[in-house]
């Protein structure tokens, strides 16, 4: 067998381009892997005018992605293994400093074809550049019997131009979704955008979809509980709030998750590879020479502009894990940080929504407006964590509908009884260690605010 690379960049999106074109100018052997057919495929579908990468106004992602990708091909010494799926990790301590990881092709153990390549390439460091995939929450996007799939970003973007006029539903309240409901409104569709929340994209296309009087607009509604096929096509959906509906279309746009498919390759080298070694919340990969850049690292808003970024980053982490400067820090590498956070505090502030409290008369009635302030001690943390896996950290989003939840569920007469609620019930949350609690009401007086704050556990 040749000897192992210096790295192994598996995926070909902007940060896996970015990243293998910096490792290249470091003048180290580098191998890029995806199981696209072009560098930067999973934006060729994205055809539409964009504002948001600098340097590149009004053109579409798919131009700017066919831009980087070919960029990164023209480099003459990086090895490409394009349409290829990897299948697995393996873990090597061959008696080097850095040891060495195999990387598994689809079709592993079969002879190596002249124009497939070998099924499998070895190098002492990788870079996990694999993307997110959208949200898939199985109650919208399994749905036996239909005869349309329920679609997610990806599937929408890619047929949205050509799809027959109806009533299209879409779920979610981010950028996604008030950009596919705009223009969808725009192309003769009647649609319907509802959140359980409120719309968290930017001011820009809030205003377009208030200028748009084709939107039917839900927020803060509980979202629909069950999704049916529809004789004669599309879907019934249900919900206590409207009652049975019909849409032709439904689009679930949830946000993205990071790939989970690495995390899994990881675990089982780990172990295999000698004693028992699982990943877990604070175990640092990069002592292992396993980095990860752009969207799947979870560190920054996904786009184009912060992979790219996050690219060069895990090019100089590789080349300081390869070659140290001494025994001390390596040449590469910013200042070690710290094992442990003393302390982490998950909070959520300025929480508005109404809330069935109070005695009087006329706060029995209809709900009043109020404003939720929280705070959650979930202790000493881990400095690395984990960034692919949610299920290792608190969801900000279940604390937030938890609130909403205790608030709206029934009537309660004292604030002072709701905030004991709220603590109790968040208190129970894994890992929360503390809490505290503003609840304001925010119309009683004309001339003040009055608000309740508590604590409980241990701050």
């Amino acid at each position: 067998m040749s000897a192992p690379l210096d790295c192994v960049v598996i995926g070909a999106g902007p940060a896996g381009c970015s990243a293998a074109s910096w490792l290249a100018q470091l003048g180290l052997a580098t191998a890029v892997v995806d199981a696209a057919a072009t560098p930067c495929a999973s934006l060729a579908g994205l055809d539409f005018e964009q504002d948001w990468v600098l340097g590149h106004p009004r053109e579409t992602l798919a131009v700017v992605g066919e831009r980087l990708g070919g960029h990164a091909l023209s480099l003459p010494t990086l090895l490409w293994h394009l349409d290829r799926r990897v299948t697995g990790l393996r873990r090597i301590e061959d008696g080097s400093p850095t040891g060495c990881w195999h990387v598994r092709f689809e079709g592993d153990g079969a002879v190596p074809s002249p124009t497939r390549g070998p099924t499998m390439l070895s190098a002492r460091s990788l870079v996990l550049a694999t993307g997110v995939r959208p949200v898939r929450p199985a109650l919208y996007l399994d749905v036996p019997g239909a005869d349309r799939p329920v679609l997610d970003a990806l599937s929408l973007t890619a047929c949205r131009a050509t799809l027959p006029p109806g009533r299209v539903l879409l779920l979610g309240g981010g950028d996604n979704a008030l950009e596919n409901a705009t223009y969808l409104a725009s192309r003769g569709h009647a649609v319907t955008l509802w959140t359980r929340g409120d719309w968290r994209g930017q001011a820009a296309l809030i205003a377009a979809l208030d200028a748009h009087a084709g939107i039917a607009q839900r927020r803060q509604v509980p979202l629909p509980t069950a999704l049916r096929p529809r004789a004669g096509g599309g879907y019934e959906v249900q919900s206590e709030a409207f009652g049975l509906e019909g849409f032709d279309t439904v689009a679930v746009l949830f946000g993205d998750e990071p790939e989970p498919a690495p995390w899994s390759w990881l675990e089982a080298a780990l172990r295999g590879a000698g004693p028992p070694r699982p990943l877990r919340p604070g175990r640092p990969i990069e002592a292992l020479g396993v980095f990860v850049a752009g969207d799947a690292s979870g560190r920054w808003h996904p786009c184009v502009q912060t992979a790219l970024a996050d690219g060069v980053t895990a090019a100089q982490q590789v080349a300081a894990w390869l070659h140290p400067a001494g025994a001390g820090r390596p040449a590469f590498a910013p200042k070690p940080p710290p094992a442990t956070l003393n302390s982490h505090v998950l909070q959520l502030t300025g929480l508005r929504f109404g809330a069935n409290l109070g005695v009087l008369d006329h706060e029995r009635v209809a709900p009043q407006p109020i404003q939720v302030d929280a705070e959650l001690n979930l202790g000493e943390q881990p400095a690395l964590p984990r960034d692919a896996d949610i299920g290792h950290v608190l969801d900000y989003r279940k604390v937030r509908q938890i609130i909403i939840d205790e608030c709206t569920a029934e009537h309660t007469d004292l604030l002072e009884s709701l905030l004991a609620k709220l603590c109790v019930r968040l208190m129970r949350l894994p890992g929360v260690l503390g809490v505290r609690i503003r609840v304001a009401k925010l119309e009683i007086f004309d001339d003040c605010e009055v608000a309740i704050r508590c604590e409980a556990g241990l701050w």
